[in-house]
């Protein structure tokens, strides 16, 4: 049975990214799954548990795939490179809609919403990656430039996603340099 639940997140997450959280109803997800209802409430007793559910595992996929990219690299400013780098081959999948975690909050506008909480503790959680790979150079300015730098990231995602702006994620990285040589 975990089978089908795992099944079950897969399809909604790829529906999900393709249409939207509130667009995509529990029917399609089944209907696609081939998974019956009953199924689905065994798992997920609301299409927020399922959202939640699948929001994890994108933020672990999301936060493994990324750390992955950067800690292969030697020194600070090659990884927060390698972050820009990791984007921009994103970008090009067939499959990139933009980011979950960004689209969940606009659709899910309450900041109490565990939804949005959610969406906004997977950008958290990437500051905090990115001020760690800053903290031993840039000390008490950390924090602020892996602000920086994670708002450089989110507005090439959407530029990506809303424009189709194929060096999003070079432009973004061109300015990111700039503020690490600046600092």
């Amino acid at each position: 049975m975990a089978d089908k639940r795992e099944l079950l997140v897969s399809k909604a997450m790829e529906l999900f990214a393709e249409g939207g959280y509130t667009a995509v109803g529990i029917d399609r997800i089944l209907a696609e799954a081939g998974v019956a209802k009953m199924t689905l409430y065994k798992y997920f007793p609301s299409k927020t548990d399922l959202i939640l559910e699948v929001l994890t595992k994108r933020d672990d996929y999301f936060r493994t795939s990324l750390m992955a990219a950067a800690d292969s690299k030697k020194t600070t400013l090659t990884k927060i490179q390698a972050l820009f780098t990791w984007h921009d081959e994103w970008f090009k999948r067939a499959d990139f809609n933009g980011c979950m975690f960004i689209n969940a909050a606009a659709e899910f506008h309450d900041r109490e919403s565990p939804i949005h909480l959610m969406a906004a503790r997977h950008k958290e959680l990437i500051i905090d990656y990115i001020e760690g790979i800053l903290k031993q150079e840039y000390g008490a300015s950390s924090r602020k430039l892996a602000r920086q730098i994670n708002l450089l990231l989110d507005g090439a995602i959407d530029a990506a996603h809303v424009i189709g702006e194929k060096h999003a994620a070079a432009d973004a990285w061109d300015v990111a340099k700039g503020l690490l040589q600046a600092s």
